[in-house]
């Protein structure tokens, strides 16, 4: 059997790409593998759009970044690949041109001749066609559907809504007492920490016994944005409340306070807008499988944060 461990084990390169590097999702991934630099890497590319400090801290961990946006087009994205055995494509959703033409991202593996591609998706993606920011999401994942015969291992990671949203409306929790989120109240979800999900895929990429395939990674238990609200109150010991809000209020909210580009603001409504229309509520045991022990809980994600 083939796997993406045995394929960089007998590379000379030992290479992994990770895209969308300028936002949380990529970042982690990223951060992840160079934690095993040396040993199962030797090159970690992070490619991204935007210049920040996510970018920053990775090439102080030693990231060899790559700047890289879809109107590059196929040809120069590629290009880029070729530096890589295994390309980690997380949808670059800070792109200026994020919608029209995502594919290329998976398009370009195949041109590059890469060996292994692993593509990040969300779950239920081919039931969030009708919402513009997500509608990518399904057609990167039938580009992947195409491409995945022509390298050597290949696999598709889709992954519920992270938790760690709520990192972004930590100083409106504080001050408000009061998680200002355009979701529906009672819509059910399980959902996962970022961390989690870049371990699963590290651990993917690195272990000898995880076969290619297609992996729905969620948190341990459903629950609402009610019982997040009361397992925040738990942990400060003070009385919060979810308050469902409307979305532009929500995104104006992003963009005047925490300076969120329009496409990641736009996507993360969408992402919400998804959840309140049921196309979350679903939960796998994936993860754990992935990671050998019981993922993060919502409880002790905000335990740690």
């Amino acid at each position: 059997m083939v796997t993406f461990s045995s394929l960089l084990k007998t590379s000379s390169r030992k290479s992994v790409l990770v895209t969308g590097c300028d936002l949380y999702a990529g970042y982690t991934i990223a951060k992840d593998l160079l934690q095993h630099r040396g040993k199962h890497f030797e090159h970690v590319y992070a490619a991204h759009f935007m210049d920040n400090d996510l970018v920053r801290r990775l090439v102080d961990k030693g990231a060899e970044c790559v700047k890289l946006q879809i109107a590059d087009g196929i040809d120069s994205i590629a290009e880029a690949y070729r530096k890589a055995d295994v390309v980690v494509v997380v949808p670059p959703v800070s792109d200026d041109h994020w919608g029209q033409d995502s594919c290329v991202y998976v398009h370009a593996a195949a041109k590059a001749g890469v060996k292994g591609l692993a593509l990040c998706s969300k779950i239920n993606a081919a039931k969030m066609c009708k919402l513009p920011m997500l509608k990518p999401l399904h057609e990167m994942e039938k580009a992947f559907e195409e491409v995945k015969g022509k390298v050597e291992v290949a696999s598709l990671m889709r992954c519920s809504l992270h938790i760690d949203v709520l990192w972004l409306f930590r100083a409106q929790i504080a001050s408000k007492r009061e998680i200002c989120l355009s979701a529906d109240a009672g819509a059910k979800f399980a959902p996962l920490v970022a961390a989690d999900a870049a371990r699963a895929m590290c651990h993917m990429l690195i272990d000898p016994n995880i076969p290619e395939g297609v992996y729905e990674l969620t948190g341990p238990e459903k629950l609402d944005f009610k019982a997040v609200a009361h397992h925040a109150a738990k942990q400060i010991g003070e009385d919060i409340s979810y308050k469902q809000i409307n979305r532009k209020e929500m995104e104006q909210f992003l963009k005047e306070k925490i300076g969120m580009c329009d496409c990641h603001i736009a996507f993360i409504g969408d992402m919400l807008e998804a959840l309140s229309m049921g196309l979350l509520d679903k939960h796998t045991e994936d993860l754990e499988e992935l990671l050998g022990k019981k993922p993060m809980s919502v409880k002790k994600y905000l335990e740690k944060n």
